[in-house]
C-alpha cells in the first residue's frame, strides 16, 4: 500500500483523505486490517498521534473500525462518499489550549471561589461519584464542573476562552475519542479522584493547590489520549 507524505497544518484531515480514497478504490477492500501506527507514521513522516486523529476522523465518517489492542479494519460496510470531518479540531490541541489556561484559572478561582459555587462544584462530584460507581459517565458534568470553575476566575476573556474549547470539543471527533475514554473503568475512576482533589483545593482557597491538581488532571487525559485504542 503506498501512501504519500503529507505536509499541511491539519495533517490528520489529509491522512485520512488517502486512506479514504484508497478504500474507495478498491485498495483497501471491507475487512482489510490498516498497517500499524507506527508503520503509517513512518510512511507518512507525521507522528503518531497525527495518525491516531486521521483514524478517529475515519471512524467517526464511518469507513473503518477501531478495535482496542487489536488495530483498525475498514468496515464491512464503508459508508458510500463519506467525508472525513475536516472542520473539526484537532482533540491534542485543544487539551494543549486547555493546559495553558486552566491550571492558571483554577488558580484564580481558589482565590475567590464564592460559598454557592463551591456547593455548586461539590453537588457535580457528588452526581459523578454516583455515574462512576454505576459505570457510567456524564460528559455534560464534566463541562460543566470545569466551566463553574473557570466562572469563578473573574476573568471574562478566561471564560469565553474555555468557553469556546469546550464547545469545540463537542465536533464529532473530540466526542468519539472522549466516548472510548470514559468507556474505560479504570479511568473514569482517576478522573473522579482528580475532579475531587481540583475542587477541594478550590474549597480551601489553595491556588497553589488548584493549580497543580488541574495541571496533572490535564496531563493525565493528554496522556490517555496519546493512549488510545492501544
Amino acid at each position: 500500500m503506498q501512501l504519500q507524505v503529507v505536509a499541511s497544518r491539519k495533517l490528520y484531515v489529509q491522512i485520512a483523505d488517502q486512506i479514504r480514497g484508497l478504500v474507495a478504490a478498491g485498495t483497501l477492500k471491507p475487512g482489510d486490517q490498516l498497517p500499524p501506527e507506527r508503520e503509517l507514521s513512518e510512511q507518512l513522516g507525521v507522528s503518531r498521534p497525527t495518525v491516531r486523529e486521521a483514524l478517529i476522523a475515519l471512524e467517526v465518517a464511518g469507513i473503518i473500525e477501531l478495535r482496542m489492542g487489536v488495530g483498525a479494519f475498514v468496515r464491512h460496510e464503508p459508508a458510500a462518499a463519506a467525508s472525513v470531518p475536516a472542520n473539526n479540531h484537532s482533540p491534542l490541541e485543544i487539551i494543549d489550549a486547555r493546559m495553558l489556561i486552566e491550571p492558571h484559572v483554577a488558580g484564580l478561582a481558589a482565590e475567590g471561589a464564592t460559598p454557592e459555587a463551591i456547593g455548586r462544584l461539590n453537588r457535580i462530584v457528588a452526581a459523578m461519584r454516583a455515574d462512576t460507581e454505576q459505570g457510567r459517565w456524564s460528559e455534560a458534568a464534566d463541562e460543566q464542573l470545569h466551566l463553574t470553575i473557570a466562572g469563578q476566575c473573574g476573568n471574562q476573556t478566561m471564560r469565553e476562552l474555555l468557553a469556546s474549547l469546550w464547545m469545540a470539543r463537542s465536533e464529532g471527533l473530540d466526542t468519539r475519542l472522549h466516548q472510548h475514554l470514559a468507556s474505560l473503568d479504570a479511568l473514569r475512576w482517576k478522573i473522579l479522584a482528580d475532579h475531587t482533589a481540583i475542587v477541594a483545593a478550590v474549597e480551601r482557597h489553595d491556588p497553589p493547590a488548584a493549580r497543580a491538581a488541574m495541571a496533572q488532571h490535564l496531563d493525565y487525559v493528554r496522556q490517555a489520549m496519546l493512549q488510545a485504542w492501544d
